[in-house]
């Protein structure tokens, strides 16, 4: 059985690229950037890109690349995506436990990226936000060591489900919730994470989770503690990353690098830090600079698994500096 259980969306992603998109300053969007597309027009393509995405994939390949038996929960379709997800997870030995939606097709993201790596993605979750908490097998999970959630599409009966599971078992979770769970409101998600053991979010999510000023990441850290997770995680993009453990605060800082596309960066910090967490029996310098690594080698590479770091790779702690705050 697999140490590690992956659970969230699995997506065909399709990347598309032009010379036509141009990126402009935009104070009214919440990055600042903005790229405006006319309808009426067509728009040439330079290239177009295809691989499989989704938070538990994209997870699933970290673990898989680290050399952490790994297994994979997600929904996908009875059509050429979710058999193309299926034959991807297959040819690299991760546990298929991929459940078929015999009405939706397989979730689907169109990624539109800029020449500075910035992006913009249309998403359609399809089948990615459909499981139900009856087909999450109880006996499976409790064999893990670790279940790694990801977005669940807004369904918090599953995550409920898998925490339940989690209280009867000595099964540990790691949480990295999406938007959609986000937004069902502090007061549901917040009840939830008493029974979480790590749990990982970007600054914004943080923010809107817990109420505090965007500036205030030592107060997001000290209130997200505080509703029980073990190991609180803050990514904050080329600012680096924060964490809080027991009474201990840290901010781990990065140096700047090219960023190509951003997407699955987080998945990539968060899994490797798990990873790492495993390997270095909870070391977390080790840990954060793993992590760090990974999510920085990513964003240097088009798609959200190409750049992924393999077991054995040397730790660049020379791109990370972690002080205490």
């Amino acid at each position: 059985m697999p140490d590690i259980i992956t659970i969230g969306s699995a997506t065909q992603d399709v990347y598309v690229f032009s010379k036509q998109f141009h990126v402009h300053d935009d104070p009214r969007r919440g990055s600042g950037r903005a790229e405006f597309f006319a309808f009426g027009t067509k728009i040439e393509l330079d290239d177009i890109f295809f691989e499989i995405g989704g938070g538990a994939t994209n997870s699933a390949f970290t673990f898989h690349r680290q050399g952490l038996p790994v297994g994979c929960i997600a929904k996908v379709g009875q059509d050429g995506a979710g058999q193309e997800v299926r034959r991807i997870l297959r040819d690299c030995k991760i546990k298929d436990y991929l459940i078929y939606d015999q009405k939706q097709r397989t979730g689907r993201s169109v990624i539109f990226l800029g020449t500075l790596g910035e992006r913009t993605i249309l998403v359609y979750r399809g089948a990615a936000q459909s499981i139900k908490p009856k087909e999450i097998k109880p006996a499976r999970l409790k064999a893990a060591q670790w279940l790694y959630v990801t977005s669940l599409g807004g369904n918090m009966s599953v995550l409920k489900k898998i925490i339940s599971i989690k209280k009867s078992s000595h099964t540990s979770i790691f949480l990295n919730p999406g938007q959609l769970e986000i937004r069902q409101g502090k007061k549901i998600l917040n009840s939830l994470l008493k029974d979480v053991d790590i749990l990982l979010l970007n600054r914004d999510e943080a923010a809107a989770v817990t109420g505090r000023a965007y500036s205030n990441i030592k107060g997001m850290l000290l209130e997200l503690s505080a509703l029980g997770p073990g190991v609180v995680l803050i990514t904050d993009g080329q600012r680096g990353s924060y964490l809080a453990v027991d009474k201990t605060f840290l901010h781990v800082i990065i140096k700047s690098v090219k960023c190509v596309d951003t997407t699955g960066a987080g998945d990539a910090y968060g899994s490797a830090f798990l990873s790492g967490w495993l390997r270095y029996r909870g070391d977390l310098h080790k840990s954060l600079t793993l992590a760090s690594n990974n999510a920085e080698s990513v964003v240097q590479k088009i798609g959200a698994k190409h750049g992924l770091l393999a077991r054995g790779s040397r730790l660049n702690s020379s791109r990370v500096n972690i002080k205490r705050i």
